[in-house]
């Protein structure tokens, strides 16, 4: 009885073994993965610069308009008023 069970659990070493990771494949995915997420980073960077840039148009833009709105509103209204 004890032989067999002995058997069995070799069995199962021997079979689930081979499919646990070493210290060389962790080390390998931790370089892939540390490659990634330096690649993932260097673009987000790029994403945020860029969408930095365009936000900062939109509001030079708007800051614009703004000083154009009220710069007509102050013309009209020293039209308007009466001497």
């Amino acid at each position: 009885m004890l032989d067999r069970r002995v058997t069995i659990l070799e069995t199962r070493f021997d079979t689930i073994l081979p499919l646990l990771a070493t210290k060389t494949d962790l080390a390998e995915l931790r370089g892939e993965f540390m490659t990634k997420l330096a690649e993932t980073k260097a673009e987000l960077k790029a994403e945020i610069r860029a969408e930095s840039a365009r936000l900062s148009r939109w509001m030079a833009t708007m800051a614009i308009t703004m000083v154009l709105g009220f710069g007509g509103m102050f013309v009209t209204l020293l039209t308007l008023l009466p001497r």
